[in-house]
């Protein structure tokens, strides 16, 4: 008879063990899952080059304005563009000191745009849309053009 109890108690304690160890997997799952806690925190590591080309961008569009502390934009999108060495960008590439004499093969373009209300010289409020060509040079951002639609 106690060879029969020690077997019992023996699958007792390996169903608990294996019980412990499928609940420990679902709580790591279920952390992950909600994002308590992630392997990928960005938090301590760099920006995305879209990221810094959208908060670039807009830093750059604001300091153009009359009232840049009043200014709404929206609409803002960020997307890969062609670099047009011989048009928009012909002016950044041939006047512009950080990307002057750069080969052009080392140079990707995000291009910004959106659309910002803000009051004019005359204090009415104007709406334009705008465009920000963000250059990085081998994945660094290296400068942005701003060009509005309408004169600022």
């Amino acid at each position: 008879m106690g060879s029969h109890g020690d077997r019992t108690d023996g699958r007792g304690r390996l169903l608990l063990i294996a019980a412990a160890i499928v609940a420990g997997a679902a709580l790591i799952a279920g952390v992950f899952a909600t994002g308590v806690l992630r392997s990928d925190d960005r938090g301590d590591s760099a920006p995305s080059a879209e990221e810094s080309a959208q908060d670039r961008c807009q830093s750059d569009v604001l300091s153009r304005l009359v009232a840049p502390e009043t200014a709404r934009l929206s609409d803002v999108r960020t997307e890969t563009s062609d670099l047009e060495a011989d048009g928009k960008d012909l002016f950044a590439l041939t006047l512009e000191e950080p990307l002057k004499g750069v080969d052009t093969s080392r140079i990707t373009v995000l291009n910004v745009s959106g659309v910002v209300n803000a009051p004019n010289e005359i204090g009415s409020t104007m709406q334009d849309h705008f465009d920000c060509r963000a250059y990085f040079v081998d994945g660094s951002l290296a400068h942005t053009l701003v060009l509005f639609d309408h004169g600022h």
